[in-house]
């Protein structure tokens, strides 16, 4: 995966490596008003260490390197973005921009492979922000609104 984030140009590989950070923060926009709470940030890093385990052998040398800068990542980004919820979800769609044109780049199955370990970020990232109430009470809601969630937040990656 490295060779093919390589052979792009300089500014759109530093956004690639920053790409579970900025998930993790917009995700957190969506209900902590833009601000990353210490949880969520450990959850992620968690799940980071997850993927440089067990994700597939064309995605560990990414994952790993990812890894390396994460915790920096995520709080310069967190500084830098606006405060405002509305604006640091537009601010880091904006961001997102290039790496989708990037991942439809990416040729089968590593492609295919690379935006599903993704999602599986922004679904563990969700899934962190989920309110137990609502997953023990209204269990069918919950799924319905989970729907719509998964729908909105592929839309920031694809």
């Amino acid at each position: 995966m490295i060779e093919i984030i390589q052979k792009q140009n300089e500014e759109l590989q530093k956004i690639i490596y920053k790409v579970p950070a900025l998930i993790t923060l917009y995700v957190a926009s969506q209900v902590a008003e833009g601000h990353l709470v210490p949880a969520e940030e450990k959850s992620a890093r968690i799940y980071l260490s997850i993927l440089c385990n067990q994700a597939n052998e064309s995605l560990k040398d990414y994952f790993i390197k990812v890894k390396e800068s994460f915790i920096n990542d995520i709080e310069m980004l967190d500084k830098e973005l606006p405060k405002d919820s509305d604006k640091r979800k537009e601010k880091i769609e904006q961001l997102l921009k290039p790496v989708k044109t990037f991942l439809y780049q990416i040729p089968d199955p590593t492609g295919i492979l690379f935006k599903d370990a993704l999602l599986g970020f922004v679904s563990h990232a969700r899934d962190y922000r989920q309110d137990t109430l609502e997953g023990v009470v209204f269990p069918f809601v919950s799924d319905e609104l989970r729907r719509i969630e998964d729908k909105r937040l592929r839309r920031i990656l694809g």
